[in-house]
C-alpha cells in the first residue's frame, strides 16, 4: 500500500513539473507572439517590454535572438525612431545568428538606419546636406559590402534605395560648397567644385542647373572661351 502511494505522489509530481515546465515554454512564445501582434498593430510601446523579458528571461534561445531583431524594428519605427537603440540591438542579433537567412535583412535595416540617423527632418535637407559627409559615404561602403556577401538578395533592392540617396547627399553636400565659392567670388575654387560634381555624379539630378552655373562661373573669371565651349557642349547633349 506504501508502495502504491509513493507511486501515486512520484507520479503527481512528475506530471506538475512536467506541467510548469511546459508552461515556461508557453509562457514565452505568448510573449513573443504577443508582442508580435502589437508591432503589427502598431504598438511598440506595448511590444518593446515584452520582447526585453524575453531576452532577460531566455538568453542565448533562439527566442531571445529573435527578440533582438524585432527590438531593432520597433526602436526604428516612426513612432520611436531611437537609432542608437535600433542598431545596438540589430548588431546583438547579427552576433548570434550570423548565419540566420535573416542577415541580409537586417544588413539592409542598418543602411536604412545609418542614413535616417544622418538626416534631420527638424532643420531640412540642406542641414544635413552640410554636414561632415562621411557618414554617407559609410553607407556606400556598406552597400558594397552587402551586394558583395548577397548579390541575390530580396532585401538589396531596399538598400539600393538608400545608396542613391546617399550619393544625392553626397552631390548636395558638393553643390552647397561650390555655391558657397561663388557666392563670395571665389570662382576659381567655384569651377572647381562643380567640375568635380559633373565628372563624379553624372546622375545627379541637379545635373543641368550645375552645367549651367559652371557658364556663369567661368563668365565670371575672364574665360569667356570656356563658358562658350561648355555652352556648344551642353546644347549639343540636350539637343
Amino acid at each position: 500500500m506504501k508502495t502504491s502511494y509513493k507511486l501515486t505522489i512520484l507520479t503527481l509530481l512528475i506530471v506538475i513539473f512536467c506541467s510548469c515546465s511546459q508552461s515556461k515554454v508557453d509562457s514565452m512564445e505568448e510573449k513573443y507572439d504577443l508582442s508580435i501582434q502589437y508591432m503589427d498593430k502598431g504598438d511598440q510601446a506595448l511590444a518593446i517590454p515584452l520582447l526585453q523579458e524575453i531576452i532577460n528571461e531566455n538568453p542565448g534561445t533562439r527566442y531571445a535572438a529573435y527578440s533582438y531583431l524585432k527590438l531593432g524594428d520597433a526602436y526604428l519605427s516612426p513612432g520611436q525612431a531611437k537609432f542608437e537603440e535600433a542598431e545596438t540591438n540589430y548588431r546583438i542579433f547579427l552576433n548570434y545568428s550570423s548565419h540566420s537567412h535573416l542577415v541580409p535583412y537586417v544588413l539592409g535595416r542598418l543602411i536604412e538606419l545609418n542614413y535616417k540617423k544622418n538626416t534631420s527632418s527638424l532643420f531640412g535637407n540642406e542641414y544635413s546636406f552640410s554636414r561632415d559627409p562621411d557618414h554617407f559615404k559609410k553607407i556606400i561602403v556598406e552597400y558594397q559590402r552587402f551586394y558583395f556577401l548577397f548579390p541575390d538578395s530580396l532585401y538589396l533592392q531596399d538598400a539600393k534605395e538608400y545608396l542613391g540617396k546617399s550619393k544625392e547627399a553626397l552631390a548636395e553636400h558638393e553643390l552647397l560648397i561650390g555655391n558657397w565659392y561663388f557666392d563670395h567670388s571665389l570662382y576659381t575654387a567655384a569651377i572647381s567644385r562643380y567640375s568635380y560634381l559633373l565628372q563624379n555624379y553624372p546622375n545627379f539630378r541637379k545635373r543641368n542647373k550645375i552645367v549651367e552655373k559652371l557658364i556663369n562661373t567661368y563668365q565670371r573669371n575672364q574665360q569667356p572661351e570656356m563658358a562658350q565651349e561648355l555652352n556648344r557642349v551642353f546644347i549639343q547633349t540636350k539637343n
